[in-house]
């Protein structure tokens, strides 16, 4: 009998041991959440601490890299510009000014992967929609139009207030073949600047792209409206007029 009872207490202390190692595990296993927020934290944490360890005599020469890179742009010498660009950014990878020149440099230069590449780590330190946009824009010159999407809709979430901005995304869906968002986001930025005659003839000319000849002849009618002698819209309402007759002949 005692042997059995020892047995007994053995396995409850074992299956005591054993909860508790369940119950410390699913205490200290964080939700999927709860690691996305550890893992930002970490990364700021990375950052602060990255700032932090930048010296004074490392500022002031990071400082005088970019005094000299100025001063090298001043009489054309952009490559020896972007050597010194370079150089500071090997100091401290986040001065923000240093990225955002050297960025506009290689945009200049058509060094469109460089661009991108430095638009996006300044978009993730500032949180600009100016930084996707010009991210948007490099990524689009080198045809990878899916990546920017993804960067000019980050600019439109972070400041929908310009109107070029969803023209240039309602510009990436269309060269997507997402003809209906590109109507979407051109229709935003007419909404926010009515009177603009340009943007209204790229909302007639994705109209018409999508067959909707009577929608795209009631946008050159807003365009008469502003300006009832604008002969360009004139020559859309014959052109619009035959394209419609030959797709109800159709």
């Amino acid at each position: 009998m005692w042997t059995y009872l020892a047995i007994l207490l053995s396995l409850l202390l074992l299956a005591s041991v054993f909860v508790r190692r369940v119950f410390l595990y699913l205490k200290e296993k964080k939700s999927p959440q709860e690691e996305v927020l550890a893992k930002v934290e970490k990364e700021e944490e990375v950052f602060v601490e990255k700032a932090k360890k930048l010296s004074k005599s490392e500022s002031e020469e990071v400082e005088e890299l970019n005094e000299k890179a100025e001063s090298a742009l001043k009489v054309g010498k952009e490559d020896e510009a972007i050597k010194y660009f370079v150089q500071a950014l090997a100091l401290d990878e986040l001065h923000v000014e240093t990225q955002h020149k050297l960025a506009m440099l290689y945009m200049k230069k058509e060094m469109f992967s460089a661009a991108a590449a430095l638009f996006k780590s300044l978009g993730d330190i500032t949180k600009e929609a100016v930084h996707y946009s010009h991210q948007g824009l490099a990524l689009y010159k080198q045809n990878l139009f899916e990546e920017a999407k993804v960067a000019y809709q980050k600019a439109v979430d972070l400041d929908p207030s310009r109107p070029q901005r969803f023209v240039s995304l309602a510009q990436v869906y269309r060269s997507l073949g997402q003809i209906n968002n590109a109507v979407v986001a051109l229709g935003k930025a007419v909404d926010m600047d009515r009177e603009n005659s340009e943007l209204l003839f790229l909302l007639i000319d994705l109209q018409a792209e999508l067959g909707n000849h009577n929608e795209a002849l009631e946008i050159v009618g807003k365009v008469l409206e502003l300006n009832p002698n604008d002969e360009e819209a004139k020559s859309y309402i014959k052109t619009l007029k035959a394209a419609r007759k030959q797709a109800e002949e159709e």
